[in-house]
């Protein structure tokens, strides 16, 4: 049975369907700009692709640009990943409440 137009139930639903719409369109967002930061991180490491010396703590290497810079970009990501999990957001704003 179909909630009958302009009843609390059929606002109810709208509203839901609108979130659902919201987040939808915010997920393809994101999407769509990581995609773009991926292109251009590609081409970037793909156009420097030349041997670098690379001083570690006791040795030196020359590795290409592309395995240093791919290498950061991953450690980037592990870092950025770690420092910004939803469950450490989420935890710090559930002690925050209960205070």
């Amino acid at each position: 049975m179909e909630p009958v137009p302009g009843s609390p139930e059929a606002q109810a639903d709208q509203r839901h369907m609108d979130q659902l719409r919201r987040a939808r369109q915010a997920r393809v967002g994101k999407f769509i700009v990581v995609f773009a930061i991926l292109v251009i991180l590609i081409v970037f490491i793909v156009a420097n692709a030349k041997p670098v010396r690379v001083s570690y703590v006791f040795v030196t290497g020359h590795p290409k640009l592309i395995w240093v810079m791919l290498f950061c970009t991953v450690l980037g990501g592990i870092a950025g990943y770690l420092l910004g999990r939803p469950g450490k957001q989420f935890r710090f704003h559930q002690e925050q409440q209960q205070k």
